[in-house]
């Protein structure tokens, strides 16, 4: 069994170390630590498989005089922030800069412990929605424990929230602090704490001042930004460790992964849209009414190259204020790289200055929201429809028709027809 649990470990740290971010991204990477809480040698494993992604990693410690931006530029496209107590990190690295750099697109991997959460990431993560429990509150569970105390707990698979971002936690052990998240539609909870768990005060025995109980607690939590920026909690920072790199690979590489956008990386290709004929909109500006083709191409980064992505749940909407068409996208073809999605349809019979949106937001993956702005012009004077080409107009038509028939006889009749009474006149 052990062997196959070291073959599986090395299976997957070889697949860590053949993925990499896409190259759109920088890999300039800081890493923050206390000395005074942290020995950075200890999470030497770690390092080494990050610098094997591609990530140019820079390790400096918490008094270090460093920054995040320079002249208003980011330094860095990711930050890893190991346990620390100071107020403020590096040179001025508060939380306030931490947020700035996030919302300009950075990626942030926040780790704590029980006994050391600095008022900087404190700040930053309360910004995010994720509330880590009081400094000395540690998570216990009286079933699932690996201790005697009971404050490490056995993982499981049970514990995934989000299984897009996580494959497996079969092995892991977590000993640490928990969260609670606000109601942020952009977090992306990652791990559950189990339902006989418990986060309270390691100074105190009383078990009725509990901090979080069972499943409202978070040992894990996320958050991806509208501009796909990610940032990730965690409460362990032993995971990270040499002593125990081996066990939690998996779990270690997909949180690694995910937050430094190798994997569920997703992106819009090629939209375009015409006249079902082809004719583009440039040659022939759309009017109320038109049948219209609109493609979509998708791809996902697998680590290494950009491949098709595959989803039945891509939608597509037509919106003045209000959407007044929303449309499941079916695939129509498949490139080397790409995946193409098409939607026809008749355009409102409404002018106006539409939009052509595809808003797709899944948790864990990147968010795609692809908008095109153009007008819908009405009918001109001589594109309206006939008389005879609308059928409620027929009994109109045909009632007029009648009329004049009718008078046309009548005036037939009244001119050539003799009275009765002048001939037996004439013949007296």
């Amino acid at each position: 069994m052990k062997l196959l649990q070291t073959l599986c470990s090395f299976v997957v740290v070889a697949v860590a170390l053949a993925a990499h971010p896409p190259p759109s991204l920088s890999t300039k990477t800081l890493v923050v630590f206390d000395p005074k809480l942290v020995t950075i040698a200890d999470y030497s494993s770690w390092i080494q498989q990050l610098e094997s992604t591609g990530l140019e990693v820079v390790v400096t410690e918490s008094t270090a005089d460093v920054s995040l931006f320079s002249n208003g530029a980011r330094q860095f496209q990711n930050v890893i922030v190991l346990p620390a107590k100071q107020r403020t990190l590096g040179s001025d690295i508060t939380g306030a800069s931490l947020l700035n750099f996030f919302n300009d697109g950075g990626d942030v991997l926040v780790i704590t412990s029980p006994e050391a959460v600095s008022e900087s990431v404190r700040t930053f993560v309360n910004e995010l929605g994720i509330f880590p429990s009081p400094k000395q509150h540690s998570i216990v569970d009286h079933f699932k424990f690996a201790s005697e105390d009971h404050n490490v707990i056995k993982l499981s698979d049970d514990n995934i929230a989000n299984k897009a971002v996580l494959s497996s936690t079969e092995h892991v052990t977590y000993q640490g602090s928990a969260a609670l998240l606000s109601n942020n539609p952009l977090i992306v909870p990652l791990l559950q704490a189990p339902t006989t768990s418990y986060t309270k005060s390691s100074k105190e025995d009383d078990t009725s001042a509990t901090w979080a109980i069972g499943k409202q607690a978070y040992l894990a939590a996320g958050l991806q930004g509208l501009n796909n920026a990610r940032a990730v909690w965690i409460g362990d920072e032993k995971l990270f460790t040499n002593s125990q790199i081996e066990q939690n690979s998996g779990f270690v590489n997909d949180i690694s992964q995910w937050v430094f956008q190798i994997k569920n990386v997703i992106r819009a290709t090629s939209v375009s849209h015409s006249h079902v004929d082809g004719t583009t909109y440039e040659e022939t500006p759309y009017k109320i009414k038109d049948e219209v083709q609109y493609t979509i191409g998708f791809q996902q980064w697998d680590g290494s190259n950009w491949v098709p992505f595959f989803a039945d749940d891509i939608q597509f909407e037509v919106k003045l204020l209000d959407p007044y068409h929303r449309l499941n996208l079916t695939l129509l073809e498949t490139t080397d790289d790409s995946a193409i999605y098409q939607a026809t349809f008749p355009l409102p019979d409404k002018h106006g200055v539409f939009s052509f949106h595809t808003d797709y937001k899944r948790p864990g993956l990147s968010f795609v929201d692809e908008k095109v702005i153009l007008s819908i012009r009405h009918l001109a004077n001589d594109e309206y429809p006939r008389s005879w080409e609308i059928t409620n107009s027929w009994v109109y038509i045909t009632s007029a028709i009648v009329v004049f028939i009718g008078w046309f006889v009548f005036l037939l009749a009244f001119i050539y027809g003799k009275d009765s009474k002048d001939e037996s006149k004439k013949e007296k």
